[in-house]
């Protein structure tokens, strides 16, 4: 099986677990100057299990994949003490991919980018000026998705590991590759 499926089957384990926030993983990448960067960000998987995200374009993680494609992904799967972690290669959702992206989100949420979508980051005196301003948004205003709405994909994975903390006295840890010249993926069970 491939690796990519097992991952979206972890990942439906773990929502069916009841915890709130699934799909949360952490990114990393590298800027211009060689820094390493993490955070944390909602993650989707896309028809063919590939991950993908949504932000905004001023946001460091947007600069550091200017500089270089190449990215890593981590989920904590915390109620079943297995995780997961990729690497690869990301490129920019399309304006077609981000329109689809945008009315599968909770309105709620689309409502509330709309606010801080174009000025994340920057400094705010008081979070109540957020408030406000989502209060005075006319109605229906999240059906039009804004400029400020971007996002990546992991169009190329090559490699992801699996670790899991089972009840022996070792966790397991199995890793996958992915040969780019005949499509097809390599496993291996290592050390922990």
């Amino acid at each position: 099986m491939s690796p990519l499926k097992v991952l979206a089957r972890w990942l439906e384990e773990e929502r069916a677990s009841g915890v709130k926030f699934p799909n949360g993983a952490v990114l990393g990448t590298v800027s211009s100057s060689g820094q390493v960067r993490t955070r944390m960000l909602g993650v989707h998987l896309d028809d063919e299990g590939r991950p993908r995200f949504h932000t905004t374009p001023g946001s460091r993680k947007v600069l550091d994949l200017e500089h270089n494609k190449r990215a890593s992904l981590t989920f904590a799967f915390q109620s079943s003490l297995r995780s997961v972690s990729l690497e690869g290669e990301i490129v920019a959702l399309t304006e077609i991919e981000l329109s689809s992206d945008w009315l599968s989100l909770d309105s709620t949420f689309r409502r509330s980018y709309l606010i801080f979508g174009a000025t994340s980051g920057q400094p705010i005196s008081s979070p109540s000026e957020l408030v406000s301003a989502r209060q005075a948004l006319p109605e229906d205003a999240e059906l039009s998705m804004p400029a400020s709405f971007i996002g990546f994909r992991f169009h190329l994975v090559e490699r992801v590991d699996f670790y899991v903390v089972g009840q022996g006295y070792f966790a397991e840890h199995t890793t996958h590759s992915y040969n780019n010249q005949n499509h097809t993926w390599s496993s291996q069970t290592v050390v922990p």
